[in-house]
């Protein structure tokens, strides 16, 4: 969250028609993210009535499971490049899950509002539990940003059954939490409305808020919301992250202490070694997690370099996989074929 206080520069009000000279040319269209998906669909969580757009890679039954939580105002689709290089390299080991979180994308629930961070971690285990019922199902929990804040929350409360590791993009308490004074003025700094899809993905772009283009091309439209009015078509934030802020200190009080509590393998990726705080630096010299430094990323790490992330969470997942010993039969007696030594 922090990141976003530098980088977005665009003042507050429409988006400048005459910034957006290159959207015509198609290099800002947006990309559809089917082919990035085995399966999408709307679920509906039961005795709710809460609809959550889901998006699977292996949706059939897997022993372990990659569940990504994105960040506050974006989509499960920030995810998609990510989820397209590991399930290459995974061999489709894993199933892979992505959602768009309440009041956020294509979901819709009876409060979508209500962002707090005990209704966002019910709504992750309501998800995992529809999705995958095998009560031996394993998962590894990833989220950026406020998704980081949702799963180690669920990892440290122990609410699904089997968690086979824990991940965090780019959200640290300490830092997090000062850079709270700064988000009201960071939400305003933002245009308020676009007149086509490609000028949002173009702002993406210039103002540094997404580093990818390919990425941003798919996830970007997923954070509007299309209206109609006497100007014509506009297309404005999906999510209202202002109405959100009586949420924000809640979201990472305690962050750090629920990320180090968590007895599954822990990996945080950071931008930078300097944004550690007191307790997660003391943590990382005591080898309670690994940590991956990208310092060419900017906030949106898993967009940024996708292919990057994938190849570390594949080979945490190799690494941390439950090693399984080869059976072997013990007789019951000794075989014939055992002899005492002979005695001179």
């Amino acid at each position: 969250m922090e990141e976003l206080h530098h980088n977005l520069k665009i003042a507050h009000g429409f988006a400048n028609p005459g910034d957006t000279n290159n959207s015509s040319s198609g290099i800002f269209d947006p990309t559809s993210p089917d082919k990035f998906f085995d399966k999408v669909q709307e679920l509906k969580i039961e005795g709710t009535e809460d609809v959550f757009k889901v998006y699977q890679i292996n949706p059939e039954e897997k022993k372990t499971v990659f569940v990504f939580h994105h960040g506050a105002g974006l989509s499960g689709l920030s995810y998609a490049l990510l989820a397209e290089h590991l399930k290459s390299l995974n061999n489709n080991q894993c199933g892979i899950l992505c959602y768009d979180c309440r009041g956020h994308g294509k979901t819709h629930t009876s409060n979508d509002e209500d962002l707090s961070l005990s209704t966002l971690s019910q709504d992750l285990v309501n998800i995992c539990n529809a999705l995958y019922p095998d009560p031996t199902t394993e998962f590894i929990l990833v989220g950026h940003s406020l998704g980081g804040a949702v799963v180690s929350h669920v990892a440290s409360q122990q609410m699904l059954k089997k968690i086979f590791g824990l991940i965090v993009i780019d959200v640290v308490e300490g830092t997090a939490l000062e850079s709270l004074v700064h988000m009201q003025n960071v939400l305003l700094s933002r245009p308020t409305s676009f007149r086509s899809e490609s000028e949002a993905i173009e702002w993406s772009i210039t103002s540094h808020t997404i580093r990818n283009i390919e990425s941003a091309k798919i996830s970007v439209p997923s954070q509007l919301a299309k209206i109609e009015g006497k100007t014509g078509v506009r297309y404005i934030w999906r999510a209202n992250l202002t109405a959100s802020e009586k949420f924000w200190e809640e979201w990472y009080q305690g962050l750090s202490e629920k990320f180090l509590s968590t007895k599954a393998p822990k990996l945080l990726f950071i931008a930078s070694p300097d944004r550690l705080d007191k307790p997660l630096t003391i943590g990382q010299m005591q080898g309670k997690f690994q940590m991956e430094i990208f310092p060419e990323c900017g906030h949106l790490m898993n967009e940024d370099a996708p292919e990057k992330l994938a190849a570390v969470l594949n080979d945490f997942y190799n690494r941390n996989k439950r090693f399984i010993p080869k059976r072997f039969n013990i007789p019951l007696r000794p075989s014939n074929r055992a002899t005492a030594p002979q005695k001179n």
